[in-house]
């Protein structure tokens, strides 16, 4: 029992170090906090549901108990594969995707089914007894939960693999390493009946993803979750320094026209909405692997893969469209447009960064200037292509 008693209060004692650092250093608390915040909160509720059940259905079962400790253990496993969908929609938010409602149906199915059947197990003991004894035991069908847990295990690596390119080096390697630690634990485990060292592993690795990633919320716009300012100089910085290739990667600096009027008219809650729902669609209209940016204010700053020409100018329309369409569904009660000046990012034109992103925003004010022309208002976005 003490061995029981040790390992999930250690764990729960990790998290609460861990909890206590993550509320000194967040803010505004953004969707990845709150994703990350849910993997906590997953796995404190997972270590406490396993300490019940180890004490009173394994160590100390008491008959009067029995019907507690069934729903408790039915809580425990459902809760199990929750752990992998919030891992998913986790990553999904770093990477910069955004989950679309067939995929975050695909991504609970296994959850629901496991709750399902772990509702049913009380009776049936499909995945667990609980005798009237209070004693617990795996069912013949326990392997189920094993199955749904190692899904999403085995496919988050494999779609953090695909969805990785606008990611540094370091958080990339934490988010593919994050779940081998649950993994072989896992294993261990399923292989060896009364060792638990599953949780207690989870809590480990939040504490290795929060130090690694979390920590870096520093590279995070709070408002908008897009990168800020001083990551998208990081990155162009990389970018400036790389052999030219093929095609160049392209640099844009985006300014919401008429800004301060809504700020003015409308109050700063609309101002704030107006910049989310600006990040909201740049992430839509941009080419995959962009790094989407909030420069400061009302600027907005996007670095490219590698594209010719032909697809910049198709991300332009893409982006007039967009933001085309969104003004005509009158969800705001103002019009948004967009001044942007966009470069090729090519070293040898330039003696360094700095002059590079003097340019961009030389380019970005020609289009300001060109937005106040009478037939400006056709246009939800002006631009300005350096030759």
């Amino acid at each position: 029992m003490l061995y029981y008693v040790q390992n999930s209060v250690t764990g729960m004692l990790l998290l609460v170090i861990l909890l206590y650092f993550f509320l000194k250093q967040q803010g505004r608390l953004g969707k990845e906090g709150r994703y990350f915040l849910a993997l906590w909160a997953t796995n404190f509720a997972l270590l406490a549901c396993e300490l019940c059940i180890d004490i009173l259905g394994i160590s100390a079962p008491t008959a009067s108990l029995a019907p507690f400790v069934a729903v408790v253990t039915a809580i425990f496993y459902t809760l199990n594969p929750t752990v992998g969908v919030f891992y998913f929609l986790y990553i999904q938010h770093v990477v910069g995707k955004r989950t679309k409602r067939w995929f975050l149906l695909l991504l609970v199915t296994p959850v629901l089914f496991v709750a399902v059947t772990s509702v049913i197990s009380i009776h049936t003991g499909w995945l667990f007894v609980v005798n009237e004894l209070s004693e617990y035991s795996r069912g013949p069908y326990f392997f189920l939960t094993v199955i749904s847990n190692y899904l999403y295990l085995v496919l988050g690596p494999i779609y953090l693999v695909f969805n990785h390119k606008q990611l540094e080096r370091k958080i990339y390697s934490t988010l593919l390493v994050f779940p081998f630690l649950v993994f072989i634990a896992g294993i261990l485990q399923v292989m060896f009946y009364g060792l638990e060292v599953l949780w207690i592993s989870l809590a480990i690795s939040l504490l290795i993803l929060f130090f690694n990633v979390e920590a870096n919320q520093v590279n995070r716009d709070y408002l908008t979750g897009l990168f800020n300012r001083r990551y998208f100089q990081k990155v162009a910085d990389l970018a400036f320094s790389k052999k030219k290739g093929i095609n160049p990667q392209w640099a844009f600096m985006l300014d919401i026209n008429g800004f301060k009027y809504i700020n003015d008219t409308f109050g700063h809650a609309q101002g704030d909405e107006a910049l989310m729902r600006i990040a909201r669609l740049l992430e839509q209209a941009v080419p995959r692997h962009t790094v989407v940016s909030r420069y400061g204010g009302d600027e907005f700053a996007l670095l490219t893969p590698e594209l010719p020409k032909s697809e910049i100018a198709s991300m332009l329309e893409r982006l007039q469209q967009i933001l085309t369409e969104s003004n005509a569904a009158g969800e705001c009660p103002y019009m948004l447009s967009l001044s942007a000046g966009c470069a090729p990012l090519i070293r040898e034109q330039y003696p360094n960064l700095d002059a590079f992103l003097q340019q961009l925003d030389a380019n970005m004010y020609k289009a300001k200037l060109e937005s106040k022309k009478a037939d400006a208002h056709k246009h939800s976005v002006i631009f300005h292509v350096c030759k």
